[in-house]
């Protein structure tokens, strides 16, 4: 128990901290995310009865991805694409046990919820690139599989919400509704319009959606079908 809240204390102040670097010092937020991360993995260490070694995997990844980022977004944006593109596909392979358990089935997938709902990420996904495409021309490709991973994500995730019950699932639907906001900002601050302010949210929401993506992790075991249909 005194682990389990040490562990939790030190995600809230290394976040706390990170937050407050980056509003005042941003130069140096690339020194306090990584204490972010770390205490994620180990939060999900010690509370995880399923621990999978995918799932650090992918924290791995991401950490690395936004020390990246913070360096030189322009300098390494080809291998940036190729590492989230890796970790959005290490969270879909991790969330096809969901996806087992509650069954894709066709009268589901195209339901007037998820339909509308991707039909508007997508327009504004492809509206966002099309206004940093100028920037990034010559590695458009590596650009659009990132997109196809990410939208096949956040996918993923509504349908998980839609169709489960909401508890467990919630926390996913607010980590895919996080990593959604902080990637249109952040590509938007670092290769259209720089504003601090898209910086601030983009850093704080990242801290919340990584928290929440973990969180449904450890408890993606008691996930139920919510047997619904939705017209």
């Amino acid at each position: 128990m005194k682990t389990e809240k040490l562990a939790y204390q030190s995600f809230y102040i290394t976040s706390f901290v990170f937050v407050v670097i980056s509003i005042f010092a941003q130069h140096l937020s690339v020194f306090f995310k990584p204490p972010v991360i770390l205490t994620l993995c180990f939060i999900y260490l010690i509370k995880s009865q399923d621990k999978r070694i995918l799932v650090l995997l992918a924290m791995l990844v991401i950490l690395i991805a936004e020390v990246l980022t913070m360096k030189d977004f322009i300098g390494y944006f080809r291998l940036l694409n190729v590492l989230l593109s890796i970790y959005y596909l290490l969270n879909i392979i991790l969330l096809w046990e969901s996806l087992k358990k509650i069954k894709i089935k066709l009268n589901k997938v195209f339901t007037v919820q998820l339909l509308i709902t991707m039909g508007l990420i997508t327009y504004v996904l492809s509206s966002v690139a099309g206004l940093i495409l100028p920037s990034v021309r010559e590695d458009r490709m590596f650009l659009f599989v990132l997109i196809l991973f990410f939208a096949s994500f956040i996918g993923i995730c509504y349908y998980i919400y839609l169709n489960s019950k909401t508890v467990i699932s919630s926390s996913l639907m607010v980590a895919a509704s996080c990593f959604l906001i902080v990637n249109i900002i952040t590509a938007l601050y670092k290769l259209y319009v720089f504003l601090e302010v898209f910086v601030i949210i983009a850093n704080l929401l990242q801290v919340f959606g990584q928290f929440f993506l973990i969180k449904f992790f450890i408890e993606q075991r008691e996930l139920t079908p919510n047997g619904e249909d939705f017209f």
